[in-house]
């Protein structure tokens, strides 16, 4: 009821006319009279009945001749929700607005007796939302193929006749529910923010379409947003397993993946000519050995990408748990590009001998030799040796740097081991052999003379030290690139092997299509990170002077020091142009001091016309339409393996020599310590 609607009544009550002139009055503890005009008196009556708690407010209705012609009386009680309180209260005090969630429409999914549904399980599936959305739990007294009745959970306690039955009529395999009744005489339903029969099953249908877009989706992330869109608490393990259900409905069981290979070898073949998916199955026991696969899109696009590949193993982190090994190529706007994965049961020389067969026939045809760069895993130094013996091999520094300070273990303290590593840098990034042996020459005064000498014997000088590596390394020092890779596919890493080849080529396919639609629309003649390294040189270039010697070759000289500068062979006494690939700021003020085009002593990978190339070859969509008529029904069986102790691992544990070296705030001494765990004498410091 608002004024206007009191108004009306009181004039129908008293049959006054349109013409008769009334107004009304009313009393309250603070005031003998207060005239009741307008919309805003009426509010103010309730809250004045609410402020002095009056269950009911005696109004007098008064005609203008100043006759009382009666009275009438309103009860605050049935016009309580005429007043809202939060109008009268601040923000800290007010109720929030009321949230709906998607799960309110559980209650009322199951409603009479005759009810249909689609099968039983969607029945069931019913069932369940209905009890969580109503507080209240329930069990099965029956439960088969064809019947299924429930009653409350508090039948024998309390007697609730609250129950549920129904059959699957054999017609038509619907579900119908033939006696229901939906009293509780049980103590009062509570809805509370968890529920015992919330489980992965429910868990499964409601996360089914957010999963599907984001396998990388986190437990906790599902956990959070579960609660923030159906208003439930579920724990770790629900949202966990109910992912599991989620990936097992789009690809099936773990064990099913295996055979689903065969189908996913035909189709790639099919829909990506050109493409090269090897299947190795044991004849013997029908398991499953290994798989290796490459995109045609991959293939034609390597030959526009730099000559380097990249190879490491990566852990699955599976049921079957196996290796994912990777050859990852570099474009020239310095990102991966994903060129063949295999998947296999371990890192094995038996494993990357069959990885770099395969993948040797790719490269062959190309005709380029391809600089590759490894942390040396267990097995690949023998087979990289057997398949590519001609081919420039670099080590990765980091790993080295691991090893080398392995070395190191219970013989020397935290600061000895951080100066020998600072000091092994210098020896690595060392650019022509003079400074080599001169940074050598300090590293075995600090480490040591005999461990040093028995670390170099093990490692060739030209796998890792930039100044006896004779070819064109692109600046390349460790193998930092396939690990973004493995780390781009960390969710997929988690998955059975089909359904993880199958997500990865989709995000492979993806990236393709999305660096070709960025690439059209770059107008420098560079990529654009090579386009501002070039201008960064150029800069720098500035401050040298140029004095020419003979035909293309210059001398560049600063305040301090001089260089000398070939633009014909690309060669520069810093050794920077050879390492790199790249003109250094003594080749550029030479280009320039020959009035030449710098463009034209850049490598064309860095170019964005071979970008634009690297991306012009997309990898087709695969249809699985026609799946279940496919004429291969090979059975694999999944490969014996042996789960290890405690909880499986989904990060990869980085090594102590991997770690980055920081400065300590106190005694400012490189190490793997700060200010606050600094336990250095600062007296001895001084």
């Amino acid at each position: 009821m608002n004024y206007s609607d009191l108004i009306q009544s009181i004039r129908k009550r008293f049959k006054f006319s349109s013409n008769d002139s009334f107004h009304l009055e009313y009393s309250s503890p603070a005031c003998s009279s207060v005239y009741l005009d307008n919309e805003s008196d009426f509010k103010m009556l309730f809250c004045c009945a609410k402020i002095y708690h009056m269950d009911n407010v005696l109004v007098t209705v008064v005609k203008d001749v100043g006759k009382s012609c009666s009275s009438t009386s309103v009860v605050v009680d049935d016009c309580a929700d005429m007043i809202d309180e939060n109008d009268y209260l601040g923000d800290a005090f007010k109720d929030g607005p009321q949230k709906f969630f998607l799960s309110d429409e559980w209650g009322s999914y199951l409603s009479h007796a005759g009810q249909k549904f689609e099968s039983i399980a969607d029945f069931r599936d019913k069932l369940r939302k209905f009890a969580v959305q109503s507080g209240f739990h329930y069990v099965l007294s029956r439960n088969d193929s064809i019947y299924v009745n429930a009653v409350c959970a508090n039948r024998d306690v309390d007697h609730c006749g609250w129950e549920v039955l129904g059959s699957v009529a054999s017609i038509n395999q619907c579900f119908y529910i033939t006696r229901f009744n939906n009293v509780h005489t049980c103590r009062g339903m509570i809805r509370n923010r968890s529920h015992r029969q919330l489980g992965s099953k429910i868990v499964r249908t409601c996360i089914e379409s957010t999963v599907c877009l984001n396998l990388g989706l986190k437990p906790r992330e599902i956990m959070s947003n579960f609660k923030s869109t159906y208003g439930y608490e579920i724990s770790y393990k629900v949202a966990s397993r109910a992912k599991k259900r989620c990936v097992e409905k789009m690809y099936g069981s773990e064990c099913d993946s295996f055979s689903m290979l065969s189908w996913f070898r035909e189709a790639v073949l099919e829909t990506n000519p050109g493409s090269s998916v090897v299947l190795e199955v044991d004849e013997s026991t029908e398991r499953f050995k290994r798989v290796f696969v490459s995109y045609a899109g991959q293939i034609q696009g390597f030959k526009f990408s730099l000559p380097v590949l990249y190879v490491d193993g990566a852990f699955g982190k599976s049921k079957y748990k196996g290796q994912i090994l990777a050859a990852t190529g570099r474009n020239g706007n310095k990102g991966f590009f994903p060129l063949a994965l295999c998947f296999c049961d371990s890192e094995t020389e038996e494993n990357w001998l069959f990885f770099f067969k395969n993948l040797k026939a790719l490269l062959e045809p190309q005709g380029r030799i391809i600089t590759f760069i490894s942390d040396r895993g267990v097995g690949l130094l023998k087979a990289f040796d057997l398949i590519f013996p001609g081919n420039p091999h670099l080590y990765c520094y980091h790993h080295l740097r691991y090893n080398l300070s392995r070395k190191y273990k219970n013989k020397g303290g935290e600061i000895v081991v951080a100066d020998v590593l600072q000091k092994f840098f210098k020896v690595a990034y060392a650019s022509t052999e003079k400074s080599f042996y001169f940074h050598l020459k300090n590293l075995r005064d600090e480490g040591g003379a005999a461990t040093i000498d028995e670390f170099i014997r093990e490692i060739p000088l030209e796998h890792w030290c930039r100044a006896f590596f004779k070819g064109c390394r692109y600046g390349i020092m460790a193998n930092g690139i396939v690990e973004s890779f493995n780390n781009w596919i960390v969710a997929e890493r988690s998955l059975p092997p089909f359904a993880m080849l199958d997500q990865t080529r989709m995000k492979e396919m993806k990236m393709m299509s999305e660096r070709s639609v960025e690439s059209k629309s770059w107008t420098t003649k560079l990529t654009p990170k090579m386009e501002k390294r070039l201008k960064e040189q150029l800069d720098r270039s500035r401050v040298f002077r140029v004095i020419a010697s003979h035909e293309n070759v210059y001398e560049v000289r600063n305040d301090k020091y001089s260089y000398s500068v070939d633009i014909s062979t690309r060669t520069c006494s810093c050794v920077k142009w050879q390492i790199n690939c790249f003109p250094c700021a003594h080749a550029l003020a030479a280009i320039q001091g020959a009035r030449l085009d710098v463009y034209d002593f850049i490598d064309p990978y860095f170019t964005a016309e071979y970008y634009r190339m690297c991306y012009s070859f997309p990898i087709a969509p695969l249809s699985n339409v026609d799946a279940s008529c496919s004429s291969t029904e090979d059975f694999i069986l999944p490969p014996v393996t042996k789960r290890p102790a405690g909880r499986p691992k989904s990060k990869r544990i980085a090594s102590a020599g991997e770690k980055k070296l920081i400065r300590c705030g106190r005694c400012n001494k490189m190490g793997h310590h700060n200010k606050k765990s600094c336990t250095e004498p600062l007296n001895m410091l001084l």
